[in-house]
C-alpha cells in the first residue's frame, strides 16, 4: 500500500510538472484534404472530398527531461465526407451521390521539445493510431437506362460505412503550440497529420475491388487549463 501511494506522489509530480505549458484537454477543429486521383475520362467521374472535422483528446504527458517530454494522447474524432460518381454507357447512365461519415477513437504518442529561453511555446511530433467503431454511408444510386432492355430505378443506400472507412487507421503528425503564459486558460495549437489509405472508393471492376485514398488533415486546437 505504501509503495502505491509513493508511485501516485511521483506520477502526480510529473503530470503537474508538465502541466504547466500543456492543457488539460484540447478540442479540434479541422479539415481533411484528400490525395484523390481520378482516372475517369470526362463526363465520366468520381470524386471523394472532405468536410470540417471536429475532435477532443486528453494529453497525459510523462516527462522525460526538462525539455523534452513524452505525450499519450488518447481521443475521439468525428469526420465527414462525400463521394460522387458517374459513369455514361452506350445503354445506362449510372449516378451514385453519399455522404459518408465516422466516429472513432484514437491514440497519439507525441514527443514534445520546448523551445529554448523564457518561452512557453514547443513543436511536438509523433504518430496516430485510431479505430472507426461507427461508420455511415448514405445516399443514392441511379441508373439511367437508355435501351429498353435496362430500366430505370433508384436505390437508397443507408448501411454502415465499412466499404468507405477501414477498421484501422494510422498516421504521422507534427504540430506547435505557440507561446502562452503557463496560467492562460486557453492555449491554442496547429497540427498537420497525414494518413496512408484513411478512406477508399471502388474500382469499376468485376469483382469490385477497392483504391486506398491517402489524406492530409490540418487542424487548429484550442486546449483548455483547469485551475
Amino acid at each position: 500500500m505504501k509503495s502505491l501511494v509513493i508511485i501516485f506522489l511521483l506520477l502526480a509530480l510529473t503530470f503537474y510538472g508538465f502541466g504547466q505549458i500543456s492543457p488539460a484537454f484540447k478540442t479540434g477543429f479541422g479539415y481533411m484534404y484528400v490525395f484523390d486521383e481520378d482516372p475517369s475520362i470526362s463526363p465520366d467521374y468520381h470524386t471523394v472530398t472532405g468536410y470540417p472535422t471536429f475532435s477532443v483528446e486528453k494529453p497525459f504527458p510523462i516527462e522525460i527531461r526538462l525539455k523534452k517530454r513524452l505525450s499519450i494522447n488518447p481521443g475521439l474524432a468525428y469526420y465527414y465526407f462525400k463521394e460522387e460518381r458517374e459513369i455514361n454507357k452506350s445503354d445506362y447512365n449510372n449516378d451514385s451521390k453519399y455522404s459518408h461519415q465516422s466516429v472513432n477513437g484514437y491514440v497519439k504518442v507525441l514527443y514534445q521539445a520546448k523551445f529554448r529561453g523564457k518561452t512557453e511555446a514547443f513543436i511536438y511530433g509523433g504518430g496516430i493510431g485510431g479505430l472507426n467503431f461507427y461508420t455511415k454511408t448514405k445516399g443514392t444510386k441511379s441508373v439511367y437506362g437508355l435501351s429498353v432492355e435496362i430500366p430505370e430505378y433508384n436505390v437508397i443506400v443507408n448501411e454502415n460505412g465499412s466499404d468507405f472507412f477501414p477498421l484501422f487507421y494510422y498516421g504521422v503528425l507534427a504540430g506547435l503550440q505557440p507561446n502562452a503564459r503557463k496560467y492562460n486558460f486557453i492555449k491554442p495549437s496547429i497540427e498537420i497529420a497525414y494518413y496512408p489509405g484513411f478512406v477508399s472508393k471502388p474500382k469499376e471492376t468485376s469483382p469490385i475491388s477497392y483504391n486506398d485514398i491517402n489524406t492530409v488533415q490540418i487542424t487548429l486546437f484550442l486546449g483548455f487549463r483547469i485551475k
